[in-house]
Formats: C-alpha cells, sequence, structure tokens
C-alpha cells in the first residue's frame, strides 16, 4: 500500500478518455484500487480539472466531473505550513511553472510515496518529502 500522488494531466486523460493515455491512466487506477493505495492529489489540481469541466457546452459535465473524481476516492492535499519551503526552494532553484510547485510541494508535505505525472521535466527532479517522481506512462509502473 502507498501514498501515490497523481498530477493534474492523469486525471483529464481519464475523464476525457484520451485515445492514447487513458488506458494507460486507467491500468494504473485498477492497480492502485488491487493493492489497496491511497490516491491523493491537491486542490490545485482538482480546480484545473473543475477549470476544464465549466468550459464544456455541456452543462452536466462539472458535475459528472465531481462525482467521477469523487467515485475514484482522492484525497485532496492543501497547500498548508509544510509546503511553503519546499514550493519556495523549487521557485528558487528550478524552472518550474508556479503551478507544478504546488502540487510537489503540496505532495513534499504530506510525505508522497509516489508522484505520478506526465511532465517529462518534474521526473528528473528530487525533491524531499516524495520518495519517488515517475512519469506515468513508465512501464515499470
Amino acid at each position: 500500500m502507498s501514498r501515490i500522488f497523481w498530477d493534474s494531466m492523469l486525471s483529464i486523460y481519464l475523464l476525457e478518455d484520451h485515445p492514447v493515455f487513458a488506458p494507460r491512466v486507467l491500468e494504473l487506477l485498477e492497480r492502485s484500487f488491487k493493492r489497496g493505495d491511497t490516491l491523493f492529489t491537491s486542490y490545485l489540481a482538482l480546480g484545473e480539472v473543475m477549470a476544464g469541466a465549466e468550459k464544456s457546452p455541456d452543462p452536466r459535465k462539472t458535475r459528472e466531473v465531481q462525482e467521477t473524481l469523487r467515485e475514484i476516492g482522492f484525497s485532496y492535499l492543501p497547500f498548508d505550513q509544510g509546503a511553503v519551503v519546499p514550493f519556495s526552494l523549487l521557485r528558487a532553484k528550478e524552472k518550474l511553472k508556479v503551478a507544478d510547485c504546488i502540487h510537489l510541494a503540496c505532495a513534499a508535505s504530506a510525505g508522497i510515496d509516489l508522484f505520478l505525472t506526465s511532465d517529462k521535466q518534474l521526473v528528473k527532479l528530487d525533491v524531499q518529502g516524495i520518495q519517488f517522481i515517475a512519469d506515468f506512462n513508465t512501464p515499470i509502473l
């Protein structure tokens, strides 16, 4: 059983049924359920996903997204006091977008075992508080 953080794009791939990436995300989700892993994401990621749903012309889209995310059972991480130092270090030393720094800092504050992302720039990082950062499409996962 591991504590696994999903970067926002994984949820987006799944929710939008991306033809290339959704099957892999679904496979990871099923494996996590079987293993008894706890899935995390940040409140910022939730906001990013919900913003995409709000753009849809289908008025039911927002509700459907909320229900799907609730069914998956994510625990949402806040940007708390423990995230301040990791955020400041990432912003000062890495050329990352603010949103990426927030996601990583939230995960670090929570002591996440595995941070899954589609962002190749994040995979190379060593962030104290996160055991592993991996590309979700890595075959060994």
